[in-house]
């Protein structure tokens, strides 16, 4: 689960990352980011109604997401608000490896991974 610090929960942040957000996409996902001026970056998942009706379904890709960016969060640069958005292609199945595959190349893509230093 995600510390607080590191989870964006309030409906105004979210506005303020769409708003003013740049925006990534791959596949069946997509990415907004935001610099927040903080010490921390926060993520948040929304996955709508598009996506499916069933509740049950919506929930579980973003427990899947959740999980995915609790790992990688300690490799990310601070201070940057990240609003993951799920989408549904016909015929397509998401699985946590493809969204894994999908996140990695948006944060690479987006400069987000932190430089390791030699």
């Amino acid at each position: 689960m995600f510390l607080y610090k590191n989870r964006l929960i309030k409906k105004e942040d979210f506005a303020q990352v769409y708003r003013g957000g740049k925006f990534f996409s791959r596949g069946d996902i997509s990415v907004k980011v935001r610099q927040n001026g903080l010490d921390q970056t926060r993520v948040g998942v929304a996955v709508g109604l598009k996506f499916s009706k069933k509740a049950v379904e919506r929930n579980r890709i973003k427990r899947q997401i959740r999980e995915i960016f609790r790992k990688k969060i300690d490799g990310l640069e601070k201070g940057w608000d990240i609003v993951v958005m799920a989408k549904n292609s016909p015929g397509s199945v998401l699985t946590s490896e493809i969204i894994e595959k999908s996140a990695d190349v948006i944060l690479e893509k987006i400069g987000l991974v932190k430089k390791i230093k030699k």
